[in-house]
């Protein structure tokens, strides 16, 4: 049996890959009570920083689902002995699709460490089914883009945290929080001209151009009471002709692929220059 100390509490974020969750971690960790992780590694499951221990500020941890979902990395830190405070942060899935089939971290693969898309986004599901039963604290990132106030005070009353105009103002840097390493490079991008505020932008309406169109289908079907419960459409009027078919995950699109062909073969010539072969 798992013992959890009721005073040992953690934070522990997740939203799907390209959903907007680095800007959510972003918020949270600017509060002077809290510090932690502002991304994870998906491939990994989510470690703490040294000297986070919940003796100074509440520890927050935001992952996204990919290779483990939400209840997954619960779990996880429940057997470490953590009281577990999850956050799910939600977006259109047909908005999700669409962006990873253009993102080098979106590689629909058929590996444990890059796993298909359509696995990650039922895994996403399940999430969320299990959200639903349990009372979880949930938020739409569309709501966070379009009313960042009223929606980050509407998650901190469900956390049990006080108010800090911080998730706003944004006053600490990177460095100022234990572990930044990893999170949108378009949105740490933002940070270093001072226009981080822009991030908090009014969504705008969902264009689909890479989605196939079998792949639609089968996100209005497989996701249709989300849809539904979210106030998502349940479909989409006025797009333009899709791709074709579907996104077909390959072994070809994967990481252990590259380091198993590319990366050997950067290795063999490396030593084949070392030992004089192909010079003139």
């Amino acid at each position: 049996m798992t013992h959890t100390n009721p005073g040992k509490r953690l934070v522990l974020c997740a939203g799907m890959q390209s959903s907007g969750s680095t800007l959510l971690s972003w918020c949270f960790l600017q509060r002077a009570d809290v510090d932690g992780v502002l991304d994870a590694r998906f491939d990994v499951l989510p470690q703490l920083p040294k000297g986070v221990d919940g003796s100074r500020a509440l520890p927050w941890v935001k992952m996204t689902i990919a290779c483990f979902g939400l209840a997954d990395a619960m779990a996880y830190f429940r057997d470490e002995g953590w009281e577990v405070s999850p956050v799910l942060l939600l977006r259109d899935v047909r908005a999700v699709f669409n962006s990873l089939l253009v993102k080098e971290y979106g590689r629909n693969s058929t590996t444990a460490d890059d796993p298909p898309i359509r696995l990650r986004l039922r895994r996403f599901k399940r999430d969320w089914e299990q959200a639903r039963r349990e009372g979880w604290t949930m938020m739409r990132y569309e709501d966070l883009a379009d009313f960042p106030r009223e929606t980050l005070e509407t998650a901190c009353r469900s956390l049990g945290l006080p108010w800090d105009e911080g998730m706003l103002t944004w006053p600490k840097r990177p460095d100022q929080i234990a572990d930044a390493r990893h999170g949108n490079v378009t949105f740490l991008s933002s940070l270093e001209g001072g226009g981080a505020m822009k991030c908090l932008k009014k969504c705008r309406p969902l264009k689909l151009t890479h989605l196939p169109a079998e792949d639609l289908a089968w996100l209005e079907e497989e996701f249709a009471e989300f849809n539904k419960a979210c106030q998502y459409p349940r479909q989409l009027d006025g797009i333009a002709e899709l791709p074709e078919g579907r996104a077909v995950p390959t072994y070809e699109a994967s990481r252990r692929y590259w380091r198993q062909h590319h990366g050997f073969r950067e290795v063999i010539k490396k030593l084949k220059e070392a030992a004089g072969f192909g010079r003139a």
